[in-house]
């Protein structure tokens, strides 16, 4: 008996004591957070003084008072809003201050989110040393999303390696991360070349061949029109479709045929990749084909065959009334869906 009663009052004891450590906990993590929204607003106000007075000393003074951590994620935010002069200035102020060199550390020594954040402030500052640590990371970082990030910062300061090597040290084996599109998007006009021939590459990741596509279609023009028209055939269903979205973009002498062969592909993805580049090219011809897609089994497909459609303008509009007004069915559900949503914009 006693001994359910000792037992019960150290159980209360024991539970007053968690009850007391989490109390203590969460007004410690509260003192903290206060601390860093004041350091973070010091620092602000200081940046914004320092675009009025270019005050840089004052600036220094502020920026070696706060914690590393502090300057790293608000002296990052703000730079970003600022050009010219006053950027180039608040950098200069930042790399006086060793600010590099933190973000060097944490670079190295941070967790995941901060590492990719580190990466894309060393890409910010510029300095000296940036280049080589972000290749350190690019080469030996554990996390693939890190090493994705060091990629991106190094295209930006020029300092990429060949794009084979690089993806060689990211490891794209079942990569499917969005971030290699904005990585590819971020290549210099002069480098063209290197997304060309990585997405010619037939024993190349079909997504990564595909994210090569995309980038070339958006920063290259019509001057790789002929280069996407040749893709257009290829084996693999993905290259084929970022081919087929590529001519919506730059337009081609054979992209009406093109464009109805691969509104024919058995990969829905390459069926409604067509549909919406015929509506952005504007290509009334393909209008019959575009029907038969208004009863495809899957409704993208379905989708963006009546968007082209309703962007013919009149003419479309009315084969999508014909449509409408038919018998209940896959195809009439799509239009009469379609014309509820207004005219094209």
């Amino acid at each position: 008996m006693w001994y359910i009663w000792d037992l019960s009052i150290l159980l209360s004891a024991l539970s007053l004591v968690i009850m007391l450590f989490l109390i203590a906990r969460r007004l410690l993590q509260e003192r903290r957070a206060r601390a860093a929204a004041d350091q973070r607003r010091q620092l602000l106000t200081a940046l914004i003084a320092f675009t009025e007075n270019r005050d840089r000393e004052a600036l220094k003074a502020t920026v070696l008072g706060v914690p590393a951590g502090v300057v790293i994620d608000a002296g990052f935010e703000f730079i970003s809003l600022l050009r010219g002069e006053e950027r180039d200035d608040a950098l200069v102020a930042f790399i006086e201050c060793g600010l590099p060199d933190r973000v060097g550390r944490q670079l190295r020594k941070g967790n995941v989110a901060e590492r990719i954040h580190a990466a894309e402030m060393l890409a910010a500052l510029g300095s000296e040393d940036a280049s080589a640590s972000l290749l350190t990371a690019l080469t030996q970082d554990r996390s693939r999303e890190v090493r994705i990030a060091a990629a991106i910062a190094l295209c930006d300061l020029g300092s990429l390696p060949l794009l084979g090597t690089a993806l060689d040290f990211i490891g794209v084996a079942g990569q499917r991360s969005r971030r290699l599109i904005e990585l590819f998007r971020r290549f210099p006009r002069s480098r063209f070349n290197e997304l060309a021939v990585h997405a010619s590459r037939v024993d190349a990741s079909p997504f990564i061949r595909a994210a090569a596509i995309d980038a070339l279609a958006h920063a290259g023009g019509f001057g790789f029109a002929d280069f996407f028209a040749n893709l257009a055939g290829d084996a693999a269903p993905e290259v084929v479709a970022a081919s087929v979205r590529a001519l919506g973009l730059t337009g081609h002498a054979e992209a009406p045929a093109i464009l109805k062969r691969a509104m024919a592909n058995d990969d829905w993805d390459v069926r409604a990749a067509a549909a919406e580049s015929a509506g952005r090219l504007g290509l009334p011809e393909l209008a019959a084909p575009l029907s038969r897609l208004m009863d495809d089994e899957f409704w993208t497909v379905r989708y963006a065959a009546a968007n082209a459609l309703r962007s013919f303008g009149q003419p479309g509009e009315r084969l999508l009334r014909e449509i409408a007004s038919a018998e209940v069915s896959r195809s009439q559900r799509t239009a009469s869906l379609i014309l509820a949503e207004g005219p094209a914009l």
